[in-house]
């Protein structure tokens, strides 16, 4: 398959999966366009944690720890605040170029990274929202609320 279809795929989908998420985020928009679960500060559910884990693994580098920004690449946590889920995920799918030696590359043939686009968002939106403080999360544990070891590692 060539490049630029993989690319058109990976747009597609992400826009597929925010328009899902924006639906059903219309029914609770008066709450938060995040979808998160976050006790203590620290103990989160496991798609803001697996959201924590792609962001380490894949934007930390230029964006910083905890998604706050570094001297060449933007705060996430201040962007996702004012964009939209399917533009951020648009960006995230094809990349962006702000100024010559700003740019963010694309991350649409990364299938770790964009099958967990909506992750991501929620987790840079619990941040975004003073839910989640600074540092790695822990797990809920599904069964009786409190933190579970995390096992990822």
């Amino acid at each position: 398959m060539k490049k630029t279809a993989l690319f058109g795929v990976a747009i597609f989908s992400a826009l597929a999966i925010g328009i899902n998420f924006a639906a059903a985020q219309e029914e609770d928009s008066a709450e938060s366009k995040f979808n998160y679960t976050v006790v203590d500060g620290k103990k989160v559910d496991e798609s803001t944690l697996t959201g924590y884990n792609i962001y380490g693994g894949s934007c930390m580098a230029c964006h910083g720890p905890d998604g706050l920004g570094s001297s060449f690449a933007p705060s996430l946590v201040r962007a996702v605040q004012r964009r939209t889920f399917e533009d951020f995920a648009q960006t995230i799918a094809g990349g962006r170029s702000l100024q010559p030696g700003m740019v963010m590359p694309s991350f649409g043939e990364d299938m770790r990274v964009m099958s967990h686009i909506e992750d991501l968002w929620n987790y840079l939106g619990a941040r975004a929202e003073g839910g989640l403080g600074r540092g790695r999360p822990r797990a809920l544990d599904a069964d009786n609320g409190e933190a579970a070891a995390d096992k990822k590692g």
